[in-house]
């Protein structure tokens, strides 16, 4: 039976909603920009105006449906790390975002906890960003937050909760916020113990793709009539959805959404064993595999500074040896995911003699450095025994050059799936559909041969080069 389905997608700067009419094949969609807050390393949204965006993106949405339509399903899929409190039938704390940083505060606890021993339970080494090392320092500072009746509830479980006031969670959030025994796919109740962090404050998991039930009366008082039917199912983390559209939710392709930032998942019937590459490693909405994530940064903020800046339209040149020799070398890209590398990763910046260089030439030297960077991080997964089959560039910032130029320093191939495509599978699969082929960009030019020798032997001195300028971001932030 064809299903009209409605995905909720909630990001740190907006709220966007998607329904796929599946009987007629249409992709309707609607969004609402948010505006964070920021009070010294705390950055975080008012619930209230939250859930307002949230109500206005799903009318303005329906609105686009033809007459008649019902909308059956409604997932909701949202930024991981980010929470807030519950008690009762109120918000006691904002909304903290997962950029939010005040778990830089509790660093010190952490690496008491052991760096080594939260990485193998965890799956995570420290960041501020996460949920455990916000939760300590909230703990410490405003304890009276944390009676027996208090809920921590993620994006994704708040929504939920205002949907339907059912309190749950779901595996891939708590184990994205480093809150979960790993191994055993459950919450590690003697990490919160040795924080002190009360086991009643973390709601029982539901597994993804659960019903929960429909909206309720005062939800849907706020609606059109399109939403009278639709049945809640449990969702989760925003990476494991886009996973799942662009890579069929198959184990062994590596998805690489290039955007302002670029994460890179893979999705692996085992923990494995983890050596240079510390890749994040969460549960995955298939039982049987685990995500595994590393990140290059922020290349495309970098490559979108570029754009904005000149007067005319870039175009990276056409990838030959000549190009290359005269591109600048830059480092805007973190290449190797860890913990060390990431706090030590470069200041965004060019070497050598650019003077000369034109806005074009420095867009190659941007698009290089991702490249060599994104081969380095699969390379080290490679290494370390994970199996990889397939790698899928998607993301509004993929393009067929980043393809080409990837597809010369791996073995493995190199593919190009338009966010559309990616956005198409992803209903199919929720509509339960069983994806056996995906549907890519045409191949992208193959480089000769010598080319590609020149390519690597460019990777390898970049390479060098990066080790040379690692720390000196920290210099800069610590002179301000």
């Amino acid at each position: 039976m064809k299903q009209t389905s409605a995905l909720i997608d909630i990001g740190g700067s907006s709220v966007k909603v998607t329904i796929c009419d599946s009987s007629a094949g249409e992709i309707y969609s609607h969004e609402v920009p948010i505006a964070a807050n920021v009070e010294g390393k705390h950055i975080y949204l008012d619930p209230k105006q939250l859930f307002t965006c949230v109500i206005d993106a799903m009318n303005g949405s329906a609105q686009k449906l033809p007459i008649g339509i019902q909308v059956n399903k409604i997932y909701i899929s949202t930024l991981r790390q980010g929470f807030c409190l519950v008690r009762g039938t109120s918000e006691i704390t904002p909304i903290y975002l997962n950029s939010d940083t005040s778990g830089e505060y509790a660093r010190k606890d952490i690496e008491d906890y052991g760096s080594s021993r939260i990485y193998e339970e965890t799956g995570h080494w420290f960041a501020p960003q996460l949920t455990l090392p916000k939760v300590i320092n909230l703990m410490r500072v405003e304890p009276e937050l944390f009676e027996k009746s208090t809920k921590l509830l993620f994006v994704h479980d708040w929504l939920v909760w205002k949907f339907t006031k059912e309190v749950l969670t779901e595996m891939t959030l708590v184990s994205a916020g480093q809150l979960a025994n790993l191994g055993k796919k459950e919450i590690n109740a003697q990490l919160l113990d040795h924080f002190g962090i009360p086991e009643t404050l973390m709601p029982t998991p539901r597994k993804f793709g659960a019903q929960v039930g429909t909206l309720n009366s005062d939800t849907q008082s706020l609606l059109s009539a399109s939403w009278s039917s639709a049945v809640l199912y449990v969702g989760g983390g925003d990476s494991h959805f886009l996973h799942m559209g662009a890579s069929g939710n198959k184990a062994g392709k590596v998805v690489v959404s290039a955007g302002s930032s670029t994460p890179i998942s893979l999705l692996s019937p085992t923990l494995g064993i983890s050596t240079q590459l510390q890749p994040w490693k969460s549960t995955s909405f298939a039982d049987s595999d685990y995500l595994l994530e590393g990140n290059l940064g922020y290349p495309g903020t970098f490559y979108g500074w570029l754009k904005n800046n000149v007067s005319t339209t870039v175009r990276a040149p056409k990838v030959n040896i000549e190009s290359i020799s005269k591109a600048p070398t830059v480092f805007g890209s973190c290449n190797m995911w860890n913990e060390e590398k990431w706090e030590s990763r470069p200041a965004f910046s060019m070497m050598g003699d650019f003077t000369n260089s034109d806005s074009n030439q420095m867009a190659l030297g941007l698009t290089l450095d991702y490249s060599f960077a994104l081969a380095n991080q699969i390379l080290a997964l490679i290494n370390d025994g994970f199996a990889i089959n397939q790698v899928v560039l998607t993301g509004g910032g993929a393009n067929s050059q980043i393809q080409a130029i990837t597809n010369s320093l791996l073995d493995t191939p190199v593919d190009l799936m338009s966010s559309d495509v990616a956005v198409s599978n992803l209903f199919s699969i929720l509509n339960g559909e069983n994806l056996e082929n995906l549907d890519f960009e045409t191949a992208s030019e193959i480089l000769d041969a010598e080319t590609s020798a020149f390519l690597k032997e460019q990777a390898k001195n970049h390479a060098v080069l990066y080790q040379q300028v690692e720390g000196t971001r920290k210099v800069l932030e610590n002179a301000k």
